[in-house]
């Protein structure tokens, strides 16, 4: 017989799914649940694991009499407490099982006790040990010309200052269209860049897409992008030095962020003495717009 469905609210990337699944059918997948939780919840987690594990079997102790030596008679916290001693295999020596039953069930429960302790481990490392790229990428997207011609352009920075070699990146255009049937449909169109990869990126990268006879946005304008539903998918791939593993990172933006005749503010200057200096505090701003730092102190 086929479970009830129900129907769920997924996110992937910035766009909300509506998915029916059978009941119960993501449990099926705990692993993967429990790596994409975030630290404050997955804790909490723990937490909740931990205080009904050890409610289960101080409820078993409990209701063994005679089970634990020199636990008082009716005392439930004195049970809750000395499985608590037992999971962790600390044993202060004032409670201790007294009975046959209370032997075997302090030894279920120290074995799944160990288990529990590997399983933990191994998920804390997995989560630590998983690289990430801390990628910056501006807050909008411009439209606009440039020797001589119409770009998209949009800029990244890596946060961490350190190396990601062979960066290769991907610009990605969707919009919602209509084909000769009537019929509505979601379309994803690549759009060519004008260096799509580099060697080393250390410090800022600024992405252009040249809008000719080959690009889907030719002649759309702001009003187009709103009507279309249309969306920019940014993201980046490459080997992170330090951690020595291949990293990942995107970004989308919405038609709202993409700002027509808008130049980026330059953050890139030189010294007297010829050194480059990247003033990353205006990373995000456009020139003719007061910048953020200041609008911070103002």
């Amino acid at each position: 017989m086929t479970k009830p469905s129900r129907v769920r609210t997924v996110h992937v990337g910035g766009t909300k799914v509506l998915t029916n699944q059978r009941r119960h059918g993501s449990l099926r997948d705990p692993y993967h649940i429990v790596l994409n939780l975030s630290w404050p919840r997955f804790f909490a987690g723990l937490v909740l694991v931990f205080v009904l594990v050890n409610l289960l079997f101080g409820t078993a102790y409990w209701l063994l009499p005679g089970s634990v030596a020199n636990a008082r008679e009716n005392n439930f916290l004195d049970y809750f407490f000395f499985s608590i001693e037992t999971l962790a295999t600390v044993g202060y020596g004032n409670m201790s099982p007294a009975s046959l039953m209370g032997h075997t069930v302090a030894s279920i429960e120290i074995l799944l006790g160990m288990v529990g302790v590997a399983i933990t481990t191994g998920l804390v490392f997995v989560r630590f040990s998983k690289p990430t790229a801390r990628i910056l990428f501006s807050d909008r997207v411009l439209i606009r010309d440039f020797d001589g011609a119409r770009f998209l352009m949009l800029r990244m920075a890596n946060e961490r200052y350190n190396r990601i070699v062979e960066a290769s990146a991907t610009l990605s255009f969707i919009r919602l269209e209509v084909n000769s049937q009537g019929e509505s449909f979601v379309k994803i169109h690549d759009l060519a860049l004008v260096r799509k990869r580099t060697p080393v990126f250390a410090l800022t990268w600024t992405l252009m897409h040249k809008i000719d006879e080959s690009s889907p946005l030719l002649g759309t304008g702001e009003e187009q992008l709103t009507a279309a539903h249309c969306r920019i998918l940014v993201s980046v791939t490459g080997h992170d030095e330090t951690v020595a593993a291949s990293v990942y990172a995107e970004k989308t933006y919405e038609a709202q962020d993409v700002v027509f005749d808008g130049r980026f503010v330059d953050i890139l200057k030189i010294t007297p003495d010829g050194d480059r200096v990247v003033d990353m505090t205006r990373f995000h701003d456009l020139e003719g717009e007061q910048s953020r730092s200041e609008a911070v102190r103002s």
